[in-house]
């Protein structure tokens, strides 16, 4: 019999068999095993066929398993006549048959056959003969042909294919998972589940499996410069000698998520891995290459977690405990769960460059009362001391990737693999890794492109441009399809339609027009009538979910809807409203709820209001109070954001606040949550942010034995209210000197405060600025002595710090002055009487003693420089642009033609701008042109600490004072030996174009070593004058550190000590470059 789908458009047909389109089947594969096993007696192979025939009613597996059955009675013909007696009638007499075989059987072979059961039962997977040997053992242990014996005892209920175990078929799992087999359950679930996990995590609780896993991660291929995975399996390489390792690696935690809630044996065990093995673990996950195990382990472990605090568990006075003071254990596994998805996301792609970096570069990173932090941080890691931040857990950010310094993310979407974010200006789509939170690629619209969609399956991305609409692989970066756009319309709204080949295209002349992109041509187009007395373009247009409606708003008039199934002439469902003067008649935006039954509108004030299309009904939501929002998938979840920043998450369909991340000054571009809702995603500005609270978090199945026998006890949380780090006050500016006890920090509010270089606390406000103003550059003199500072008005302030005692100063003023342009440089001389403020067209020297001007020279529109006091003469400054180098006297700021060794003046440039000769080059000082090479400009400038070179960095000029792009970065290195040479080479500058490639930013200079970020966010180093091959990555940053403004304030002092502003903090990584 077939019956067409009613649901589907497709020529889908539905087959229903019955035994007689199966019986010829069975009857040929009935005679060629009999014919096989008795090929002697036709008689016997036609009264076997017939009687097993007339049985089978059309099921395949009871016929396999009755021969089964037949094939150990197969001596006499009286045996197996007897056999076909007795042989039962269905399934489940059939299944009742064979467990009442493996229960005749001795007691030690019922135990073997029910550990074997339940192994096969619980396990994720198929289990190799290898594996569970070792599974067994050394419950049992010696077994001669384990294979013959699994077929044995567990009387055909376990079939063994190449080596892998399985059950015979999904009923027979049901069947002994159930209570219906005679003699009650024969495998519990929760205690199968629990023995499972017991077995792995003491199978991983092994201290040989470290030197293991090294020789492993020593015999794989990884790719130091690159941020991908290694080219082999590195725990396939470690399974080769133990076969059991991997099974174990990826799925203890599955086991532990389905286990029973009370036992101690599985507690301890858990215990004990957590806190001596962990590590071990996650470096065996790294060396798969697959960090998504180490996600999944952490959502198995918080499904465990939530079950046991959805547990009653009554005290003495018989009251329930609250969840807020949940059992230590429970507590524990939540805490780990949520460590292993911190470092998934902060460290996963340098995890997966350097496994082995989870012993000594992760736990130092660790919040100290986290859990790594708490068993891992002072072992191996002590080495590299981390500190300074106030925080003492981990917050809900996981990670801060940025599209570019100089760029607006306006929208961000999500999918299973990837988050992808929009920079509509230019077309841009920067896709990433959602499990590493690393950048994947980039692809090029080269046009403005105002919306992208994904489609359903996440693996295909719409983008919707001025001139075109293009269709891209995420996975591969190609380009699809290419629509050209005919319309002058704006384009509203862009949805997959039925299958990834067809497009809904909605413009704001209220037109629908559904594309096939392989043919290019219009399948339909839909204009709705008698819209022109709306007056004008629809503001907002959206799509169902299923794609069957769609809803437009105009300013004005409440939204209206359209089944795109009925002719254009029907008339549109209208919202009701409930006055004139109604909110709903200024819709800000339109979201569906997945049903397609219901439509969001978030209006001018803030309001929602959800109108239930086929109950024509409002529900209004006057507490939420949103600017933007998006729906989850499920349509469980609602995300806004407020006017100022701070984001919500609401359940439906009361909307009930259960989280809250309070912020106060940064806007909210777009908002999205990942398919699973576990994560929530946001654009501010050029950055995106990776949110994973715990409040999300929600367990996999809700299990009738979780439930109390003294009563249904409902348990009603509070929302969780948290503050976002970024709307702390946040760090500016920063400074050190050369004492290594003490930094400076300039703040947002206009205050300027010393730290203590050890563990960051603040000891003293030396002064301020208006609390209206920012800090935005700040000098501390090596010696500690005098602290200058600049804010956005252009008020320079100076003064004179005193030591009474340690870590206290008196302050004495030197001067306050207010600038016409903000400051580029404070530059201190050697002797620290003198004090350089360099402007983009101006110089000026005060000294500091006399708190007196000296000097000041004006340059016209010459921004491109940076100071440095000459090595060689202290009595000298250097000048030093993307073209020219020059000598300038401290006092007067006046350009000298010679050195006091009569050295003819310096020019450095680059080899395209070279003079041919030596007199070229000193006429070119003479006249002193300083033109730059396309916009070009010295962004960074240091001395290594042994003098002998100078290093500097030149970017594009972007127009901005401070540059956050690190586009077109060039090193330039200077041997301080060129600035005494009589005759100097026409240019004596290298450009270290091998190195360049590796910098992201650089951070500093130490001893003898140029130090960088690179761009995977290795601190690394590089020794000047030795091969560019010889870079050193000594540690990595966290990804929630990657801010572009705080890593442009990073800095290094002179015993290597690198200062990291974080939001408010300002974080401190002491010996990393020992490492």
């Amino acid at each position: 019999m077939k019956i067409r789908s009613a649901t589907c458009t497709s020529n889908i047909m539905t087959y229903f068999l019955s035994e007689w389109d199966t019986e010829k089947d069975i009857r040929t594969y009935i005679r060629k095993f009999v014919s096989e096993a008795l090929p002697d007696d036709k008689q016997i192979q036609k009264d076997v066929t017939h009687q097993v025939l007339q049985k089978a009613s059309g099921c395949f597996l009871w016929v396999k398993l009755a021969l089964d059955v037949l094939q150990s009675s197969w001596h006499t013909q009286d045996d197996i006549r007897r056999a076909l007696t007795d042989v039962p009638h269905g399934m489940e007499q059939m299944y009742d048959h064979m467990l009442a075989r493996i229960r005749q059987q001795s007691p030690r072979y019922q135990a073997i056959a029910s550990r074997i059961l339940t192994w096969v039962i619980c396990s994720w997977r198929p289990l190799t003969i290898a594996e569970l040997k070792i599974a067994l053992d050394p419950e049992f242990t010696g077994f001669l042909s384990l294979e013959e014996t699994v077929v044995e005892i567990c009387a055909h209920f376990i079939s063994v294919d190449e080596s892998k175990v399985s059950i015979i078929h999904a009923t027979a799992r049901d069947f002994l998972l159930g209570s219906n087999a005679k003699g009650g359950t024969f495998v519990d679930s929760r205690l199968g589940h629990q023995h499972l996990a017991i077995i792995c995590l003491q199978h991983l609780c092994n201290d040989s499996w470290r030197r293991v896993l090294k020789q492993a991660e020593q015999s794989v291929e990884f790719n130091s410069k690159s941020s991908t995975a290694p080219q082999k399996n590195g725990l396939l390489v470690a399974e080769e000698g133990y076969p059991f390792l991997g099974y174990a690696t990826c799925y203890w935690a599955y086991h532990v998520s389905k286990s029973a809630l009370n036992s101690q044996v599985l507690t301890d065990t858990l215990r004990v891995f957590f806190d001596r093995y962990c590590l071990t673990w996650i470096e065996s996950i790294a060396l798969s290459g697959n960090l998504r195990y180490l996600i999944r382990t952490a959502q198995y472990l918080k499904t465990f977690s939530k079950r046991i605090s959805r547990k009653p568990v009554l005290s003495t006075n018989a009251f329930p405990l609250s969840l807020k003071d949940p059992p230590e254990n429970e507590l524990e596994v939540h805490l780990w769960a949520m460590d292993l998805t911190r470092i998934a996301g902060k460290f996963g792609v340098n995890l997966l460059q350097r496994p082995s970096s989870i012993f000594k570069l992760i736990p130092p990173f660790c919040p100290p009362s986290s859990k790594i932090g708490e068993a891992y941080r002072n072992q191996e890691s002590a080495r590299m001391f981390v500190s300074g931040l106030s925080t003492s857990r981990w917050n809900d950010c996981l990670a801060n990737v940025n599209v570019g310094g100089d760029e607006t993310a306006n929208r961000v979407l999500a999918s299973d693999m990837y988050f992808l974010s929009l920079v509509s200006v230019n077309g841009t789509i920067v896709v990433w890794f959602s499990e590493t939170c690393e950048e994947f690629r980039r692809m090029h619209h080269n046009e403005y492109v105002s919306l992208i969609v994904l489609n359903d399956h996440g693996n295909l991305i719409a983008s919707a441009g001025i001139q075109t609409y293009r269709v891209w692989d995420i996975a591969s970066g190609e380009e699809m399809y290419r629509l050209p756009k005919w319309s002058p319309a704006l384009t509203m709204s862009v949805a997959f339609a039925k299958t990834d080949c067809e497009l809904l295209i909605g413009l704001d002349d209220c037109s629908i027009t559904y594309y096939n992109l392989l043919s290019m041509e219009v399948v339909w187009k839909f204009a709705p009538e008698d819209v022109d007395r709306l007056q004008g373009c629809p503001r907002l247009m959206a799509f169902s979910p299923d794609k069957s409606k769609v809803a437009m708003a105009w300013r004005g008039n409440p939204p209206l809807i359209w089944d795109l199934g009925l002719p254009q002439s029907q008339r549109p469902e209208k919202c009701p409203i409930l006055s004139n003067a109604d909110a709903i008649r200024a819709p800000e935006s339109l979201k569906w709820q997945c049903d397609s039954g219901s439509l969001l509108i978030l209006c001018h004030n803030t309001h929602i209001v959800e109108w239930q299309i086929y109950e024509d009904n409002l529900r209004v939501f006057g507490h939420v109070m949103a600017r933007e929002m998006t729906v989850s998938q499920d349509g469980n979840f609602l995300l806004t954001s407020d006017n100022m920043g701070t984001i919500s998450i609401w359940t439906f369909p009361h909307l009930s606040l259960i989280y809250r991340l309070m912020n106060e000054n940064e806007f909210v571009r777009s908002l999205a949550f990942s398919p699973d809702n576990q994560r929530f995603y946001d654009t501010r500005g050029s950055n995106c942010n990776v949110w994973e609270p715990d409040a999300l978090v929600r367990p996999d199945e809700r299990d009738v034995e979780d439930h109390s026998s003294v009563g249904d006890l409902s348990v009603y949380t509070e929302a969780v209210v948290k503050e976002d780090e970024s709307s702390i006050c946040q760090v500016t500016a920063l400074s050190c000197n050369n004492q290594d006890k003490y930094f400076c920090c300039g703040r947002e509010d206009g205050s300027v405060l010393i730290h203590d270089a050890f563990e960051g606390k603040k000891l003293r406000k030396v002064y301020s600025h208006a609390s209206t103003s920012s800090v935005i550059l700040l000098n501390w003199s090596n010696s500690g002595k005098y602290m200058v500072s600049n804010d956005d008005s252009g008020r320079v302030i100076a003064k004179r710090l005193e030591t009474k005692e340690v870590g206290k100063w008196g302050v004495f003023p030197v001067f306050d002055i207010r600038l016409r342009e903000l400051v580029q440089q404070f530059h201190f001389n050697e002797s620290e009487k003198l004090l350089l403020i360099c402007t983009s067209s101006t110089d000026q020297v005060w000294e500091l003693k006399t708190k007196k001007q000296l000097c000041q020279r004006q340059w016209g529109s010459r921004k491109y420089r940076r100071w440095i006091n000459h090595p060689l003469d202290h009595e000298l400054l250097v000048w030093v642009d993307p073209n020219t180098i020059g000598f300038y006297t401290w006092i007067s700021l006046k350009r000298i033609d010679r050195l006091k060794n009569d050295a003819q003046p310096v020019v450095s440039l680059h080899s395209s701008d070279s003079p041919t000769s030596i007199s070229e080059s000193a006429a070119k000082l003479k006249t002193f042109v300083l033109t730059p090479p396309e916009g070009r400009i010295v962004q960074w400038i240091a001395l290594t600490q042994d003098k002998r070179h100078i290093v500097y960095e030149t970017l594009p000029n972007t127009g901005h004072a401070s540059t956050r792009s690190e586009a077109g970065l060039h090193l330039e290195l200077l041997p301080t030996s060129n600035l005494q040479m009589h005759y100097p080479q026409p240019s004596i500058s290298d450009c270290l174009t091998d190195l360049e490639g590796q910098v992201k930013r650089l951070i500093g200079a130490y001893q003898d070593k140029i130090v960088f970020l690179d761009h995977n966010y290795w601190i690394c180093s590089w020794k000047v004058e030795s091969n560019i091959g010889d870079v050193r990555r000594h540690f990595f940053l966290p990804k929630d550190w990657l801010h572009a403004a705080t890593l442009q304030m990073a800095t290094l002092n002179s015993k290597g000590t690198l200062f990291c502003p974080k939001h408010g903090d300002v974080a401190i990584v002491r010996n990393g470059l020992e490492l």
